[in-house]
C-alpha cells in the first residue's frame, strides 16, 4: 500500500477532483495532433497521434486545438 501525502488527509471529494484534473493535465485530451481512426477489421475506433507519439501522455508536441 502506498503512503499517503499530507494534502490527501483532506476532504476525499477534494482529493479524488485533484488527481483527476492532475490525470487531465498529464493526457494527450485535446491534442491538435490527436485523430481518431476506424479499424478496418474490427470497426473499433482508436485514437492515435499523427506527430508518431504514443497516444495518451502528453509530450512536448502537445497543441491546443483552435475552434
Amino acid at each position: 500500500m502506498e503512503d499517503l501525502r499530507k494534502w490527501e488527509f483532506r476532504d476525499p471529494m477534494q482529493v479524488v477532483m485533484s488527481r483527476q484534473q492532475a490525470a487531465l493535465k498529464r493526457s494527450c485530451e485535446g491534442c491538435a495532433h490527436a485523430k481518431t481512426i476506424e479499424t478496418p477489421f474490427i470497426g473499433d475506433t482508436i485514437t492515435r497521434c499523427l506527430k508518431g507519439k504514443p497516444y495518451g501522455k502528453k509530450c512536448n508536441r502537445y497543441e491546443v486545438v483552435d475552434e
